[in-house]
């Protein structure tokens, strides 16, 4: 009798272990499927037996920032899996600067340097001076020239967030300290309200938005991932790390050694502000987008992205304003202008001992959408981390 009972248990027990993957299979391959019809999923949820097996999925896209997520839900009797993908853009380019047309040529100093195709003012690339420093490298671009227009490739609504939330607004005060708070991205986005002017030793993480009226210092005791920050001005301690979105208004710095990793946003759309700045320090890192738009800050440097000696991006930079250069790009730029200033004067076009280097893009970064140029071919979804 034993012996009939752990056979049938035995029976049992594989029969749900197959059902189990069967329906995990069937849900990732869903997932693939949905991947070709982001924009259909967009408008509304889609369900379909995709086997005609049986077995049900559904699946739905909703906005983080700059990516997306997509659920898929599969349903067998009483078997229910539930998968959430963050999506980016994998774009095909080979753009490492596009310069909009300003009638003055690019000057490069230093060890300047540019790889990959650019797209600059027709009156060309060319050895910069400063004072005592002159451009010492061996060649300045390693890549195709082309014309640029005289304004940049249109971006429209590649930033969005979610438009349902959670009833109840949290207060960060009423975080525990040391104790993780973890919001699914199944439910409905969590609201977290700030009142000071910083915090620390929080640990948040998730379908979270922390928001501030005020300025918001986050202190480099926090561990915040996959969260969106939205404040006025946002500043990193030094030392901080993170997976961050910032949405901000007037200033987001990343002071010395700050690293926000893949993938991380940030994006500023303003026409109040009278000075709108994206900095980073020395040996800061940052992963992901950076867009500055808007019709504030309409004076050279005043609405600037200034990325220091030491400081690297990995990813993708739009800015319709200016763009001071000490540090490295590994991957695109799009600005209006450079602009650099000295204790002696300021300079138009002018990159110092800067580098683009578009080749270092590595092959699995998903980021922003749109196109410089119409000969672009069309981005294609791809899953950045299950969440």
């Amino acid at each position: 009798m034993s012996f009939l009972l752990l056979s049938h248990y035995s029976k049992m027990h594989s029969l749900l272990l197959e059902t189990y993957t069967e329906v995990l299979d069937n849900n990732n391959s869903t997932r693939d499927y949905f991947l070709a019809r982001i924009p259909e999923l967009e408008s509304s949820p889609k369900k379909i037996d995709l086997f005609d097996n049986g077995i049900l999925s559904e699946g739905k896209v909703t906005n983080w920032g700059f990516y997306k997520i997509l659920n898929v839900k599969t349903i067998f009797k009483k078997d229910t899996i539930q998968q959430q993908s963050l999506l980016g853009l994998k774009k095909e380019t080979s753009i490492a600067l596009y310069l909009v047309d300003n009638e003055k040529p690019l000057q490069m100093v230093g060890n300047s340097m540019i790889l990959g195709d650019v797209y600059i003012p027709k009156k060309g690339i060319k050895k910069g001076y400063i004072t005592s420093n002159a451009f010492s490298s061996r060649t300045f671009l390693e890549g195709n020239k082309f014309t640029a227009s005289n304004q940049l490739p249109n971006i429209e609504n590649v930033y969005r967030t979610p438009m349902e939330f959670e009833n109840d607004t949290l207060l960060m005060e009423d975080v525990t300290d040391r104790e993780i708070l973890y919001h699914s991205f199944i439910d409905k986005t969590q609201l977290i309200g700030v009142k000071t002017s910083s915090f620390n030793n929080k640990e948040i993480i998730g379908n979270i938005i922390i928001w501030s009226k005020d300025s918001l210092f986050i202190k480099k005791g926090n561990r915040l991932e996959n969260v969106i920050i939205r404040a006025p001005i946002v500043i990193f301690e030094k030392g901080f790390k993170g997976t961050i979105q910032i949405e901000a208004s007037e200033k987001v710095e990343l002071q010395e050694e700050v690293v926000l990793e893949y993938p991380s946003g940030i994006f500023m759309n303003t026409s109040n502000a009278e000075d709108i700045k994206v900095i980073l320090k020395e040996d800061s890192k940052f992963i992901g987008g950076i867009v500055v738009t808007g019709t504030g800050g309409l004076g050279k440097g005043s609405k600037l992205i200034s990325i220091d000696k030491g400081a690297e991006v990995l990813g993708e930079i739009y800015t319709n304003g200016s763009t001071e250069l000490k540090g490295k790009i590994m991957g695109s730029l799009y600005t209006d202008n450079f602009y650099l200033k000295t204790d002696a004067s300021s300079y138009e076009n002018y990159i110092d001992n800067g580098i683009i280097d578009q080749k270092a893009m590595p092959n699995y970064f998903l980021g922003l959408s749109f196109k410089a140029v119409d000969s672009e071919p069309n981005d294609t979804y791809g899953v950045i981390k299950q969440l």
